[in-house]
């Protein structure tokens, strides 16, 4: 009966379409189980190939296989693929994959590239969304810098939501669990004009939570997800497809509901922070995919623009109440803290290729990524009267007053070059080359104020201001036969 309760869903659906045989979509490591007939095609590669046909370690899933596992998260997907493994903690932003052991640090930069509908997401707090609509899912494993650039040296996740359709339908989905919670999601589609159709989704969800905080008599991660997005594709003419779309998610959670154990096995012991805290994040985007397509090729461009702000408060170590934690014992008086992430990025890609289905296939293209990111972090002397959000500037609130403060703002400007050339002697035996070079110029400016700036005696002390520059490069060849 637990099970059951867990996760009752109540599902109806209203469509205009007829039910489509398909593949359950499920395959492993190249491995495609197939009901009736076709098989699943993925575009991991840059060009369209069935699973089996592809010269890659890829996971897939079709939209079937994604609603019979009931894959509605990231680490939904994660748990159903091997050697790859998904870190979530701190706060919802702080989630990173790890593929055959290559691993990120904590604010930096994914190890693993992802792709949303075409766009490569710039900040690794953007993967732990909901995932609602989704048309497939590709998990390509090893090192994929010569399709991807520098984010990709763990591998790539491709994620593809669903076009809209060519007839009016409609799905409605809502689920409870025993947080208690419960989950609604929608969907409508269909045409407008000849040349112009629509889609629009949604996603809501609320629970209380799972896990007790005995200290405060409440659950420790309540938490509420809205997210929508939008899509218009214009086809004015058989070669030229428009395609637009729009999304935003507002996530509000908590954050920082540690347990210091001497036993990693050891789950039994409660949380019991004294404050509750907050996780607040907000994710917006809109892009514009443009595709002309002649006897020859295609030419294809995604701009994208992108911006994530998020901000969390909550405990500091050791995460216990004030007169039983640590800094309590040694200073007397305890530590809370608070963390704001500002991040915007615009992007553009712009890709000429041949055919798929030429023997020789070729591709070549350009990428740019400008991105602003800003960051601070610090500790609040913790009075009992709660822990307050602190963005850009130190604390001033005597119920919280600023103990550090720490902050700096990135500015990032990448751009490539990348070509890739193939070519099938036979049905046996294929050749692929790719090779793409990348540029990356960092620029990382001190906005700590002077009075927080930490002095250790013995080393160089930074000031207020201080600029770094850096500019990186590196070609990124990779050569298969299949």
């Amino acid at each position: 009966m637990p099970a059951i309760w867990n996760k009752l869903l109540l599902t109806g659906s209203v469509s205009a379409l007829a039910l489509l045989g398909s593949t359950p979509g499920f395959a492993q490591d190249q491995v495609t189980e197939e009901a009736g007939e076709g098989e699943i095609v993925v575009t991991a590669l840059r060009r369209d190939s069935t699973l089996q046909d592809t010269p890659a370690a890829i996971t897939a899933f079709n939209a079937e296989a994604i609603e019979n596992a009931g894959i509605d998260k990231a680490a939904d997907f994660i748990g159903l693929t091997s050697n790859v493994q998904l870190i979530e903690t701190q706060n919802a932003g702080n989630a990173f994959v790890i593929i055959r052991g290559i691993t990120q640090n904590r604010n930096s930069e994914p190890s693993v590239a992802v792709v949303v509908d075409g766009v490569q997401q710039v900040n690794a707090a953007q993967f732990s969304q909901e995932l609602f609509d989704i048309e497939q899912i590709e998990i390509l494993k090893g090192p994929q810098g010569g399709l991807y650039g520098r984010n990709a040296i763990g591998g790539a996740i491709i994620i593809n939501t669903k076009q809209p359709s060519d007839q009016f339908e409609g799905r409605v989905f809502a689920g409870v669990d025993n947080g208690f919670g419960y989950t609604l999601r929608a969907g409508i589609s269909g045409p407008i004009s000849d040349t112009l159709k629509f889609r629009l989704s949604g996603s809501y969800r609320d629970t209380n939570g799972y896990i007790p905080n005995t200290f405060l008599g409440e659950d420790a991660d309540p938490l509420e997800d809205i997210s929508l997005r939008g899509k218009l594709l214009w086809t004015p003419t058989d070669q030229l497809t428009v395609d637009l779309r729009a999304s935003m998610s507002l996530l509000r959670t908590q954050a920082l509901y540690y347990n210091i154990v001497a036993d990693v096995n050891d789950t039994s012991l409660p949380v019991r922070v004294n404050n509750a805290g907050q996780n607040d994040r907000d994710i917006y985007n809109v892009s514009a995919k443009i595709d002309y397509k002649a006897d020859w090729g295609s030419i294809t461009s995604v701009t994208s623009y992108d911006t994530l702000s998020e901000i969390l408060t909550g405990d500091a170590f050791n995460f216990l109440p004030i007169r039983e934690s640590l800094f309590f014992a040694l200073f007397g008086f305890d530590l809370n803290q608070s963390q704001f992430l500002d991040v915007e990025a615009i992007s553009q890609d712009l890709r000429i290729q041949s055919n798929d289905d030429n023997a020789f296939t070729w591709s070549l293209g350009g990428y740019f990524i400008d991105t602003n990111r800003y960051i601070s972090t610090g500790n609040m002397v913790d009075t009992g009267q709660g822990v307050f959000p602190v963005f850009r500037t130190p604390s001033t609130d005597p119920r919280n007053p600023q103990a550090t403060f720490l902050a700096d703002s990135q500015n990032n400007f990448a751009w490539a070059v990348y070509a890739n050339i193939g070519y099938e002697f036979s049905e046996a035996f294929r050749v692929d080359a790719s090779l793409r070079y990348d540029k990356d110029r960092r620029r990382n400016r001190t906005l700590t104020p002077t009075a927080f700036i930490p002095v250790v005696p013995g080393f160089p002390t930074g000031r207020t201001g201080e600029v770094r520059r850096e500019t990186f490069d590196e070609w990124q060849p990779k050569f298969t036969l299949t």
